[in-house]
C-alpha cells in the first residue's frame, strides 16, 4: 500500500509596503486638500444665505412699521443742522451727529420680527441702559437675527457683550445678572459724507482711513431724525439702503461720543454717570441709539487700525500706532463692513437685500445710502 505523505504549505500574506503607505496617505492628503476649501465654501455660503436672511427679516419688519404707522422709525443717531443749513450740512455754526430720538431702530421693529417677548419688556421711556435697571432683561437678550454667523472675532460672550465694570457700578441689577448687554453686527445707514464729485484728501474731516470723505457734503439716509414718510425718500426705496452689516463691533472698540452727549445743542446732558453708565456710548449694543452709523468710506475699508487693543473701558487706550481710533472708520468702525468675502450684504427701504462689492463705486455708494439725492443708479453699478 502506497501512503502518501503530507506536504505542509506555508501561507503566505502580502501586506503594504512603507512606500505603499506613504503614497495612499499622501493620496488622501491631497484630496482632503482640494475638499476643504469646498466644504469651507459651502459652509460660509450658507452662513451668508442666513445673514441675508437676518436684513430680509429686517427690511419686511422696517415696512410693516411703515404699513402700522405710515412712516418709517427714527434712525437713533442722526444729523444735527444749524439754521440755515438745510439742506446743505457744513461742521460749523453747531452742527453735528445727534441722538434725540431716544432708542434706534432695532428696538422699535422687535415687535415685526417675530421677538414680541422681548418687546414686550421694554420701557421706551428710559434709556436701555438706565441705572434703575428697568430694562436690563430686554436688552440683555440675545437677539439672532441681529447676528451675523460669519463673525468668528466675537466675544466669549457669544451674542452678548463682556461685563463693564461701569455698568457693574451703576446697576447692581445688572451685576447681578453675570452676563452683557446683547450685541448685534447691522446698523442703519443713517447718512454719507462721501464727496458727490468723487475728490479725494483733503476733504472736510478726510483721513487715512478715510479719504474721500467731505463732512461738508453730508446728507441724511433712509433713516434719519423722526419718522420718515415714502415721500421723503425722492431716490426710491429699491435704490436706498435702510440697514448695512457693520459686522464684529464690539467693547474693543470706542464710540467718540460719551454717553451724556446728545447734539451740539445739548453737550452738557445730565444723563451720563446719574440716569446711565459713565463713559463712551456702547454702539456695538442693538439697544444702543449710536448703532447707527453714517457712510464715509468703501465697502469693508481695509485701513487699520480700527479699534483699540483692549476692551472698553478698562483699557480706554483711544490711541493706536499714534491714531485715535474712535471714530476713525477705519475696518468695521462705523462703515459698511461684512465677514464676507468680496463685499457685504444690505437691505433697500423696499425689503430687497443686495450683497454690495468691495469694489463698489464710491459716488455709487453715496448715491445708494443718500435718500433724496436725485442721483441715477443702475443695478448694474453695484
Amino acid at each position: 500500500m502506497r501512503t502518501q505523505a503530507s506536504v505542509g504549505k506555508t501561507v503566505v500574506r502580502r501586506g503594504f509596503t512603507l512606500i505603499e503607505l506613504l503614497v495612499v496617505i499622501a493620496i488622501i492628503g491631497v484630496l482632503v486638500a482640494l475638499l476643504l476649501p469646498a466644504v469651507q465654501a459651502a459652509r460660509e455660503a450658507a452662513r451668508r444665505a442666513q445673514c441675508q436672511n437676518n436684513l430680509k427679516q429686517m427690511g419686511l419688519a422696517l415696512l410693516n412699521y411703515e404699513s402700522a404707522y405710515k412712516a418709517f422709525p427714527p434712525s437713533g443717531e442722526s444729523t444735527y443742522y444749524a439754521a440755515g443749513d438745510t439742506p446743505a450740512y457744513t461742521p460749523s455754526g453747531g452742527s453735528g451727529t445727534q441722538f434725540v430720538d431716544g432708542v434706534g431702530v432695532f428696538p422699535r421693529i422687535l415687535a415685526f420680527m417675530e421677538y414680541t417677548d422681548v418687546y414686550n419688556n421694554i420701557n421706551f421711556s428710559l434709556d436701555y441702559n438706565n441705572v434703575t435697571g428697568a430694562n436690563v432683561t430686554a436688552y440683555t437678550s440675545v437677539v439672532n437675527s441681529f447676528l451675523c454667523p460669519s463673525v468668528t472675532d466675537r466675544f466669549p460672550g457669544g451674542g452678548r457683550d463682556d461685563i463693564d465694570p461701569a455698568d457693574v457700578a451703576a446697576d447692581p441689577t445688572y451685576a447681578a445678572l453675570g452676563y452683557g448687554y446683547g450685541v448685534q453686527d447691522y446698523g442703519p445707514t443713517c447718512y454719507t459724507d462721501i464727496d458727490p464729485t468723487g475728490a479725494g484728501n483733503g476733504g472736510t474731516g478726510s483721513l487715512w482711513a478715510t479719504p474721500y470723505r467731505n463732512k461738508s457734503t453730508r446728507t441724511d439716509g433712509l433713516l434719519a431724525k423722526g419718522f420718515t414718510r415714502v415721500q421723503q425718500v425722492g431716490d426710491g426705496l429699491s435704490h436706498t439702503i435702510a440697514i448695512a452689516e457693520d459686522a464684529g463691533r464690539d467693547s474693543r472698540f470706542v464710540s467718540p461720543y460719551t454717553e451724556g452727549y446728545v447734539s451740539p445743542a445739548d453737550t452738557a446732558d445730565a444723563r451720563s454717570g446719574s440716569l446711565v453708565p459713565a463713559g463712551n456710548r456702547r454702539y456695538w449694543r442693538w439697544a444702543e441709539a449710536d448703532a447707527s452709523f453714517g457712510v464715509s468710506g468703501q465697502v469693508n475699508n481695509p485701513a487699520k487700525p480700527e479699534r483699540a487693543l483692549q476692551s472698553y473701558p478698562s483699557g480706554a487706550q483711544t490711541t493706536v500706532n499714534g491714531f485715535n481710533v474712535a471714530g476713525t472708520n477705519g475696518g468695521a468702525n462705523d462703515e459698511i463692513y461684512s465677514f464676507h468675502k468680496g463685499g457685504a450684504n444690505v437691505v433697500f427701504g423696499d425689503g430687497s437685500v443686495h450683497f454690495l462689492s468691495d469694489g463698489t463705486n464710491l459716488k455709487v455708494l453715496r448715491a445708494l445710502v443718500s435718500r433724496a439725492g436725485g442721483e441715477a443708479v443702475s443695478d448694474e453699478d453695484y
